[in-house]
């Protein structure tokens, strides 16, 4: 797996998700703050429990190996998720215990600095938690939803979870890494005296690039969760508000989901006054998105005034930048503590309000030159803010707090930054 064996390198291993490599949002950030560290000079390592994709669902890859020089394995038989309820809960099993062996195999090695955690599940963090303390690693929080704020997760099971993971588990993490204010305000308030640092979307800007657009018609889209019914329908409803004269002005729907999310979905189109202009797409792979993304005209991501939405960062809009398309959103959660401008590098309504919306997607029929440089001035301000390579260094400063390993990294790294200066004089 590793080309280099560096015992003085910082060793970082990301738990707790699974599907790597292939997955959609949740598994892109955790690629882009593996490889963040790995700019920063660290070596990284993902470790996947169990197997979740279907056969035929994606190309089969090894159980063992790297991808964009981050380490991987999986301590399950498969990548896959077996049809079979026993099999299935027997290889989950098994995974679980081979996950152990392994994290115990890598912290004799002296691989295994810091245990990098993203999970909303109580279960599991009190698990990698007590992992942790018999092996002897600090965890340190991916925290990206307050899970209790999240309104689609409204069975009893989850919301009795959401409310222990919320106020008694998270106390038990490290330090964390909170991807927005309220998120960063939430955790110094529950552990007070423990390391946090915000870590914003974090988005690989070259990826987006070179791709070609589509220089016919007009075409909204929107790109995200089927679960999140509530805006896809405010979504097509600001879509009905338009003054629409031209026959080649589309609403593209991206979704993931679930069959019977996506069913509702469906349903909901067909009530739409412009539903003959709306086209639905369904569980597109990833590496598909920026050509997608590229082809649009403008990119929609409207932000709620609840606490979710204010917690939350949707790991789109650095994508959305990225392509270098307008982005229509709304003035709410971190939208409002980063440099966005109205009408300079997005358009951004003042209200949640269908109407206010529909107005900022009437600009971009109005004004399409205008509408472009907003995007090319977006893709630039994402760059600035969001380009996962200008935030490895910060994510060191705090994981130093936990190993003198990490610190030395620092120092010897800042030597070598000086070194390489003195000799280019």
């Amino acid at each position: 797996m590793e080309k280099e064996n560096n015992p003085n390198k910082p060793h970082i291993v990301f738990l707790g998700e699974a599907g790597f490599p292939r997955g959609l949002a949740a598994i892109q950030r955790m690629i882009l703050m593996a490889r963040a560290l790995v700019h920063a000079g660290c070596a990284t390592r993902v470790v996947c429990r169990k197997g979740v994709w279907a056969r035929g669902a994606q190309d089969d890859f090894p159980l063992m190996g790297t991808y964009k020089e981050i380490d991987y394995i999986y301590t399950s038989k498969s990548i896959y998720k077996p049809r079979s309820f026993f099999k299935r809960n027997m290889e989950k099993l098994g995974g679980v215990y081979k996950e152990f062996v392994y994290l115990n195999s890598l912290k004799k090695q002296g691989k295994l600095d810091v245990g990098f955690l993203s999970t909303l599940s109580s279960f599991h963090l009190i698990r990698y938690r007590l992992i942790s303390w018999i092996i002897g690693f600090p965890i340190v929080l991916n925290f990206v939803e307050l899970a209790s704020s999240m309104k689609q997760r409204d069975s009893i099971s989850k919301k009795i979870n959401d409310y222990i993971y919320d106020n008694l588990f998270l106390r038990l993490v490290d330090g964390a890494f909170p991807i927005s204010e309220k998120l960063m305000e939430y955790y110094i308030n529950i552990s007070p005296n423990k390391p946090c640092l915000k870590l914003p979307i974090l988005c690989d800007f070259e990826k987006f690039q070179h791709h070609p657009q589509n220089k016919n018609g007009t075409e909204f889209l929107y790109c995200g969760a089927a679960s999140y019914f509530e805006l896809v329908d405010f979504v097509i409803e600001a879509f009905d508000h338009l003054n629409i004269s031209r026959n080649d002005v589309f609403l593209k729907l991206i979704l993931g989901g679930k069959e019977g999310q996506i069913s509702k979905i469906v349903d909901r189109i067909a009530l739409a006054r412009n539903k003959d202009r709306i086209n639905l797409v369904t569980n597109v792979p990833h590496d598909q998105i920026p050509s997608l993304y590229a082809k649009a005209s403008a990119l929609l991501i409207p932000l709620r005034p609840s606490v979710q939405d204010a917690a939350r960062f949707p790991h789109k809009i650095g994508e959305y930048l990225a392509s270098g398309r307008p982005m229509i959103t709304t003035a709410f959660g971190e939208i409002t503590h980063y440099d966005f401008i109205d009408g300079e590098n997005a358009l951004i309504a003042e209200d949640y309000e269908k109407e206010s919306y529909a107005k900022k997607m009437q600009f971009i029929l109005s004004d399409p030159e205008m509408s472009a440089s907003i995007g090319i001035n977006g893709r630039q301000m994402g760059l600035e803010n969001f380009d996962y390579t200008q935030h490895g260094s910060r994510m060191l400063r705090l994981l130093g707090n936990f190993t003198p390993k990490i610190n030395d990294n620092i120092t010897t790294s800042k030597k070598a930054k000086v070194a390489h200066s003195k000799n280019n004089k």
